[in-house]
């Protein structure tokens, strides 16, 4: 047989080049990681070490007589499962390279089914299946013989598998001559066979020479396609396969000659099993480790006439049988024998008469090749389906891998038009790609033709679209070819990620709103149009009150369900055209177009504001919320980001007048931001540069006006502005978390104040300091005081801390926490303002807190008759029932004070003492009008009288 007569297998081979995916630029071609990892070289190391032992310890079994059902047994039985586990995850994993072509994922997931097959056929000996004995044995064998059809179906879908009718008549041919071949030698062994008794020997001795040319069968397929493959990690990995084939056939064969002889059941089958099925997972983990290479074999690998003689060896049994049965004087199956040889004989001509064939119409086309080569050279080492069309979509060529990847047969579409397989909203883009590429010819001229890209959605013949990416050349003025070149490549799958990883990148995860990019986006798109219409664009800035509160209450699991329900209900609220979109954390932004006038927009707010003050039922509990919503309209050629922020500015704004407000943009609430960036910036760089100092409001005994104490108070000066207000730079530094730097700043000067007047005075003086909420949620605040005190000397019991009676219900687990720790250092602990918030008794008698500050609105009133009194008098009254101290803000008249006294207040601060003084003035005042024995706490001296009593 010459070389010739298989050129058709190396054209095949072109086709299967032609099947191999390009990778999509910007995607991993390899899903699942990286091929080469470490651990799987470890494994599949392992996987050999494995079937070493275990074959020399199987080989050493071999002869021994074993109990099927004792423990050597079953081990023996189950030897082959951890390397065939192993096979199986590397035929999965070459199953999802997206790097392979589709065949040869097909391929590796019915090698799957294959190695379940291998795994469980053994157990068939042990288990019934089914109650009647006949149909019981069918199942048996159907299932024993499925896996080698399998195997020979998932060869077959491989890219170098035959695709032309005289490759696949050839291939069945060389098929038809093997099994006949085999089929002869098995039916003489089976008429001369001297087996031993019991109707299992004999159906295993039959199955065992139906197994063993099925295996045969599948060594030729596997060797064919072996030499049609041109990649060389294609074909070691067929190497692979077909050695792992090779050791099953020999077992088999093996195994045949022990039963020959008169042994029983045979053994040899559980040797050759653990190497198969390594060899199978060799070549699965080589095809994912080699799966971008690209390296060709040398031609002459491949059309060596080697392969080609194996169906011609298989006649030699049929003739060597009859030489042997002319020797032999007993009776032989003549008349068989001679059928056989003849259906041989019959075969091999045929086989002969079609690669003759073949080779004289080779000879013929070779006159053809010169003159087309430049087109033969794109076909064939292209990747893509190759196309020929006419400039007004005629079909003329399509290459062979048309039906192979869109499943349409050349012969059949040749001649249609390519608009008709296109989806109908890309035909008319069809159109104009032909047309401008047909006109890019005449434009670049006829030395380099001209190339265009285009993609479109295709019809495959079971229905689906595809999503293709076409790259056109203008041949046109190429004598040879005359036509517009499409190289058309597959890319739904690419496609398909492509358009996961877009919406990804411009949606919210949770809610599946347009995030803060696309809405820029968008909003910049309304804009331009907007300013081309005379049309204002209006944008809402949402900010959900209390949200916070609900994450840390309730989990995070529960705040993500209330922003999902939060954008179903926004989306109810608004028009199917506007845009909704979450900018991040409990914000979210709708996009308003066409809407005429301000009422408008603010019926939007205003629905938007009652759809979420509705209660949301979170882990069987209803929980309210409301939204701030900040209003802006473009009026003068804003940016999308100008716009934004207005918006964002409004509803800041909002939120400082109140809870689920709307308010629309102005231009002064953006010079109020502006001002507080400016402030914030200053504000940090006086942290720096030290530029606060501390002033002192004397904290008086209200029956002998002697001072026990000091609040101190943080003043700013700054370098460029002057003195700036606390109201001014306070509530900027809550917000930025300035505070936590600037109040441990405070603590500590604070303290060394108070103990330089201890010192200097011999007498025990009080230091009341403010702590913001945010400086009690800080989890150092704890070992802030603690440095304080120890760094100064001062007496933990002359530092009181202030907080604001809100702080007490704001996460109250970590408040009572905080609290408690501070209280064991030893420090008094005041509720400032107490009376204008919302704590209940509770919370009061919970918290360790030593004494109750009566907010100035209530001193401003005591003295006014009426009901003014009454609140003074009962936080008083409750100070004396638990023990507290009180003391009152804001004193300016000795009629305030007079009623103070008579209600039982004992301490007091306000401007008919003193106000505010800095560190000189209040230490001058001190050594004038300071008590001269400590003051005592109303539980301190609780607690000694009980003692003495």
């Amino acid at each position: 047989m010459s070389p010739v007569s298989d050129a058709p297998s190396r054209r095949a081979e072109t086709r299967s080049r032609s099947d191999r995916p390009t990778p999509v630029r910007g995607f991993s071609a390899v899903p699942a990681g990286a091929p080469n990892a470490r651990w799987e070289h470890y494994l599949i190391g392992s996987a050999a070490v494995y079937v070493a032992i275990v074959t020399v310890w199987l080989v050493s079994l071999h002869g021994r007589s074993i109990d099927f059902f004792g423990v050597i047994g079953v081990l023996r039985l189950l030897s082959p499962f951890p390397v065939a586990g192993v096979a199986l995850y590397f035929a999965w994993r070459a199953s999802r390279e997206l790097s392979l072509d589709l065949g040869s994922r097909k391929f590796w997931r019915l090698l799957i089914t294959v190695l379940v097959l291998v795994m469980v056929t053994p157990w068939l000996r042990f288990m019934p299946i089914l109650p009647v004995a006949w149909l019981d044995t069918t199942v048996r064998l159907s299932l024993t013989l499925s896996g080698p059809l399998l195997m020979l179906v998932a060869l077959l879908q491989l890219p170098s598998a035959p695709h032309s009718d005289t490759d696949k008549s050839k291939l069945w041919l060389d098929i038809a001559t093997v099994v006949v071949g085999g089929l002869l030698v098995a039916w003489y062994n089976l008429s001369t066979a001297r087996l031993a008794d019991g109707p299992l020997v004999q159906i295993a001795f039959q199955l065992l020479h139906v197994l063993s040319v099925l295996d045969l069968v599948l060594v030729l397929v596997a060797s064919i396609l072996w030499r049609r493959t041109a990649l060389i990690p294609r074909a070691n990995i067929l190497v692979l396969i077909g050695g792992a084939l090779l050791v099953r056939f020999l077992g088999h064969v093996a195994s045949i000659s022990e039963m020959h002889g008169g042994e029983g059941l045979p053994d040899l089958g559980f040797v050759v099993r653990p190497a198969a099925c390594f060899l199978m997972a060799a070549a699965g983990w080589l095809s994912s480790a080699t799966v971008m290479r690209r390296d060709v074999r040398p031609s002459r690998d491949r059309d060596g006439p080697s392969v080609s003689i194996l169906p011609y060896a298989a006649v030699v049994p049929g003739f060597a049988l009859l030489l042997r049965m002319a020797f032999e004087e007993r009776h032989q199956p003549l008349l068989g024998l001679v059928l056989g040889a003849a259906a041989l004989t019959a075969i091999a001509f045929v086989r002969q008469f079609a690669a003759s064939r073949e080779a004289v119409s080779t000879l013929a086309e070779a006159s053809a090749r010169d003159s087309e080569a430049r087109f033969r050279s794109l076909v064939q080492h292209s990747s893509d389906v190759i196309m020929i069309v006419d400039p007004d979509g005629t079909l003329r060529f399509a290459s062979p891998s048309m039906s192979t990847v869109f499943g349409h047969e050349p012969s059949r579409i040749v001649g249609t038009n390519l608009l008709s397989l296109l989806h109908v909203e890309d035909q008319q883009h069809a159109v104009q790609f032909l047309e401008e590429l047909a006109r890019s010819g005449a434009r670049t001229g006829a030395g380099s033709p001209g190339v265009l890209k285009r993609e479109w959605r295709l019809a495959h013949s079971d229905g689906s679209w595809m999503t293709v990416d076409n790259v056109g050349t203008n041949l046109l003025r190429e004598p040879v070819v005359r036509g517009l070149v499409l190289n058309s490549r597959d890319v739904t799958e690419q496609s398909m990620i492509k358009q996961q990883y877009i919406h990804q990148a411009f949606h919210d995860p949770l809610t599946d709103l347009a995030n803060r990019s696309l809405f820029l986006y968008q909003v910049g798109h309304a804009l331009a149009r907007g300013a081309r219409q005379h049309s204002p664009v209006t944008v809402l800035f949402l900010d959900l009150d209390n949200f916070k509160t609900v994450n840390d209450s309730l989990g995070h699991a529960a705040g993500d369900r209330l922003l999902v329900d939060a954008a179903r209900r926004l989306a109810s609220c608004v028009r199917s055209s506007d845009l909704i979109a979450r900018l991040g954390g409990d914000e979210f932004a709708v996009l308003v177009e066409d809407a005429q006038s301000v009422e408008e927009v603010l019926v939007v707010a205003s629905r938007i504001g009652t759809a979420l003050s509705r209660p949301f039922m979170l882990s069987g509990k209803e929980v309210f919320v409301s939204a701030s919503v900040g209003i802006a309209r473009s009026s003068r050629g804003e940016s999308s980001d100008e716009l934004v922020r207005n918006a964002d500015v409004a509803m800041y704004v909002a939120k400082t007048r109140g809870k689920g407000q709307h308010v629309l943009f102005e231009q002064e609430m953006h010079d109020a931001a502006l001002e507080r960036l400016v402030v914030e910036a200053d504000l940090r760089r006086a942290i720096e540069r030290e530029e606060f100092f501390l002033e002192f409001q004397p904290i008086v005994e209200l029956d002998t006006g002697n001072i026990i104490g000091a609040e101190a108070l943080v003043r700013w000066l700054c370098r460029e502005r002057g003195t700036v207000p606390p109201g001014v730079f306070i509530p900027i530094a809550e917000v930025t978390g300035l505070i936590v730097p600037i109040g441990k700043w405070v603590l500590r000067r604070a303290c060394r104040e108070a103990q330089r007047w201890t010192r200097e005075r011999g007498i025990a003086a009080r230091i009341t300091v403010n702590l913001s909420g945010r400086q009690l949620q800080d989890a150092g605040i704890v070992d802030d005081v603690r440095q304080a005190l120890e760094e100064t000397g001062l007496d933990p019991t002359q530092l009181v801390l202030e907080i604001t009676e809100s702080m007490l219900m704001q996460n109250t687990d970590v408040s009572m926490a905080r609290l408690t720790a501070l209280k064991e250092l030893g420090v008094s602990l005041a509720i400032d303002d107490f009376g204008t918030g919302y704590s209940s008794l509770s919370y009061l008698q919970r918290y360790p807190i030593d004494i109750l500050k009566i907010d100035k609105a209530f001193v401003d009133v005591i003295d006014k008759g009426g009901e003014g009194p009454v609140l003074a008098s009962a936080i008083v009254a409750l100070g004396d029932t638990l023990r507290m101290n009180t003391v009152a803000e804001g004193i300016e008249t000795e009629a305030q004070r007079g009623h103070l006294l008579t209600l039982g207040c004992e301490l007091g601060q306000g401007f008919l003492f003193s106000p505010p003084l800095d560190e000189e003035e209040f230490w001058h005042l001190l050594l004038a009008r300071g008590s001269r024995v400590p003051f005592v706490s109303r539980r301190l001296r609780d607690n000694g009288e009980q003692q003495a009593a």
